[in-house]
């Protein structure tokens, strides 16, 4: 798996701090520094056809890494022609997603802006329980049945996980709480699965994100 996630500012800073914790040894890592365009498209021209995990700042069109150059396209979609990606990233189920789909790829990203989670020991624990469950499941999912399944499973994940938030707020007051709440919502409420052949992307029954225009 190729996990691509920068550090530069305090929402990538939490994203690295989650994703170092969720790599295995078989991971290829882009982080920080090494998050740029350059790297990644040397990493995706080989011949191993990996997953991606991306944890970074979005727009429709495109993936960004280090300081917020684009890193990955739709004029770079090509390389992703059979892989599955999973971006959390702001918007990339619009264009991007859509257009990786077109060539082939499934990919798993966010119809809007989402909340990143804040880099603090107290709620980090959580957030990498639930990207190390995306991380398990998001490339064998490879029905419609089975990205459901997976949805249905996030989404009580992270119901059950803003439980636990409460229960850690009432002991320590947890900075910016209301952040950690709306990443929770975010993470599966506004996720969007793209693949081949379909004019709309899969989302949970329960999404309740604006409706976009896909046509």
């Amino acid at each position: 798996m190729i996990v691509f996630v920068p550090a530069y500012d305090a929402s990538t800073q939490a994203n690295i701090a989650i994703a170092k914790l969720i790599i295995t040894e078989d991971c290829v890592t882009l982080f920080e520094k090494k998050a740029t365009r350059k790297e990644l498209i040397a990493v995706l021209s080989k011949a191993d056809v990996l997953p991606v995990f991306a944890m970074c700042h979005g727009v429709r069109n495109a993936l960004k890494g280090h300081n917020g150059d684009v890193a990955l396209s739709c004029g770079d979609v090509q390389l992703l022609s059979q892989r599955t990606v999973y971006a959390f990233a702001c918007h990339t189920a619009n264009e991007l997603g859509r257009s990786a789909a077109d060539i082939g790829a499934i990919w798993w990203g966010y119809s809007d802006t989402i909340s990143c989670a804040i880099d603090s020991s107290s709620v980090i624990p959580i957030f990498t329980e639930i990207f190390i469950f995306i991380r398990d499941n998001f490339q064998g999912a490879r029905s419609s049945q089975d990205r459901q399944r997976v949805i249905e499973q996030l989404k009580q994940m992270c119901e059950q996980a803003e439980a636990q938030v409460d229960k850690i707020d009432a002991q320590t007051e947890i900075t910016d709480i209301t952040e950690v709440y709306m990443t929770l919502r975010h993470i599966w409420d506004r996720l969007r699965i793209w693949v081949p052949g379909i004019q709309v992307p899969e989302q949970h029954p329960d999404a309740s994100s604006p409706s976009l225009p896909w046509g």
